[in-house]
């Protein structure tokens, strides 16, 4: 499937035209339909009604510091203790399979080699400036939460997700940001007891770059679903 800069009328044409976005036009976003998009994804379904998110919107200024802050501390080589792990390790099959074809794939769109290791780190480097999006999202959420709440919130990012499409947006879940956890906690009003879970880019997607190309794979049904008569 091409790259989808349309607006959608429907839940399938969002959920089939969303990518995750990794290079966005300087173009801002109206705050009316921000404000429309934030509102209306505040109906996700939560467990018990606990509603366990807390959004932060970067933008302007606030959102320039943000990207500069995080890029400093990356090039003074600092490293950091992740809120939680990216993944399981050492991750099993199929999951190995898909997440080393996924990154070769968007490589290969770009034309960085395996072996060029210092490109690679570069481009991975543009999580921190949120991939050149006018909208930066930090969602955290209290110490206290357990997974059935760590769910709630993944269900808030893919209302999330959709709505921008919707209104012709595109997005990008990062789950960098909780490598970088400083950066959020000096530069916004996040208490001590909560943390950080997932960032967000959100804005107008670049048509024009070639990573934008990348559609991942998806598992058929059969491969995963069991039907039960």
């Amino acid at each position: 499937m091409s790259f989808n800069t349309n607006k959608t009328s429907t839940v399938t044409e969002a959920l089939e035209s969303r990518i995750t976005c990794r290079d966005f036009l300087d173009k801002p976003v109206s705050d009316k339909i921000l404000k429309r998009i934030l509102e209306t994804s505040l109906r996700s379904a939560s467990g018990g009604n606990l509603q366990p998110w807390k959004i932060h919107i970067i933008q302007g200024e606030t959102l320039e510091k943000f990207k500069k802050t995080c890029v400093d501390r990356m090039m003074a080589g600092k490293v950091e203790e992740p809120t939680y792990p990216a993944y399981p390790s050492p991750l099993w099959e199929p999951q190995r399979s898909w997440r080393y074809k996924l990154g070769e794939d968007m490589y290969a769109l770009m034309g960085i080699e395996k072996d060029n290791k210092m490109g690679r780190l570069a481009w991975l480097a543009q999580n921190g400036k949120f991939f050149g999006a006018p909208i930066g999202i930090i969602i955290t959420g209290d110490k206290r939460l357990d997974q059935p709440q760590y769910m709630d919130i993944g269900i808030y990012l893919q209302s999330l997700m959709l709505l921008a499409r919707e209104e012709g947006l595109h997005t990008a879940p990062q789950g960098w940001w909780r490598n970088w956890t400083s950066v959020s906690h000096d530069l916004l009003d996040i208490p001590d007891e909560e943390e950080v879970l997932v960032g967000m880019a959100l804005g107008y997607g670049n048509p024009d770059h070639p990573v934008n190309a990348l559609y991942a794979d998806r598992a058929n049904l059969d491969d995963i679903a069991k039907f039960y008569d």
